[in-house]
């Protein structure tokens, strides 16, 4: 839904899990059960098993329309 980046370990992003409202977690938050938040920039957060891990998944939002 929206990611504000903040340097190179922080910031935070609104993700909805499983159908329900979108939520703020910071980085290296718990976004589930599974995965964590594990960085953020410009429009896109990823998510792994643990901050300092391999990515498992990158949430994008689409481009800004003109």
């Amino acid at each position: 839904m929206g990611v504000i980046a903040a340097g190179p370990k922080g910031g935070a992003a609104l993700i909805a899990v499983d159908g329900k409202p979108p939520k703020p977690f910071r980085v290296g938050a718990s976004v589930d059960g599974n995965l964590v938040l594990q960085s953020v920039a410009a429009r896109r957060a990823t998510l792994a098993a643990g901050v300092d891990g391999p990515a498992q998944m990158t949430l994008e939002l689409p481009p800004l329309s003109k």
